[in-house]
């Protein structure tokens, strides 16, 4: 196998590899119990978020990894600074870029401050007191997090292309999108499974 991948095959490659980050966490919102049964969290109260600590920085490694596989070939393991600053149209590339992941890290951040680690870590699930949060950021998004984290890598990969329109250059921010689109829509959408279950 050569780096970089072809674009269709990195696709299917990047998709398969960061694709059970999404399947987890839905797995989690729409089967807790299953979740905690299967984790030995017992079936109530409030559950020890260990494990989810763990799962999160997991699959925050295999992101880094990803991102890593795919940037380091197609940068040579260099930074092109120089590149960067080349013409007018790289330095507007490299400010949309930077601006992008710093908004998308406010809106993450903005997360831990509005409902804490034990809400970002599924604590609501898993039988701890979160309070519902109204403000800031959720008063401009619904998904603040998902879409600061779907920005962080749009604008990671503008910052660095070599030209706005390669859409090869862009195969993780794509799969992101991808995944984080169906985790929004369906994957962690609407009541859990199991409550609408125990309603029948």
């Amino acid at each position: 196998m050569t780096w970089p991948l072809p674009f269709a095959q990195a696709l299917a490659v990047y998709a398969a590899v960061l694709g059970p980050e999404r399947l987890v966490y839905g797995f989690v919102y729409h089967y807790t119990p299953s979740f905690r049964r299967l984790a030995g969290l017992g079936k109530s109260g409030k559950a020890d978020l260990t494990i989810m600590h763990t799962l999160v920085s997991s699959f925050k490694v295999v992101q880094i990894c990803a991102v890593a596989s795919d940037l380091g070939p197609k940068l040579k393991w260099t930074l092109p600074l120089g590149a960067l600053l080349a013409d007018d149209a790289s330095i507007a590339r490299l400010a949309v870029g930077l601006a992008l992941v710093a908004f998308g890290q406010l809106l993450n951040v903005s997360i831990y401050w509005a409902i804490g680690s034990v809400g970002v870590h599924y604590g609501h699930q898993l039988g701890h007191d979160v309070p519902w949060c109204t403000g800031w950021p959720f008063t401009w998004l619904s998904n603040p997090q998902y879409i600061g984290v779907v920005l962080t890598f749009w604008g990671i990969y503008l910052a660095l292309a070599p030209a706005w329109t390669d859409v090869a250059w862009f195969t993780i921010p794509l799969v992101i999108s991808f995944w984080y689109f169906w985790s929004i829509n369906l994957l962690e959408a609407g009541t859990p499974r199991h409550t609408l279950k125990r309603r029948e």
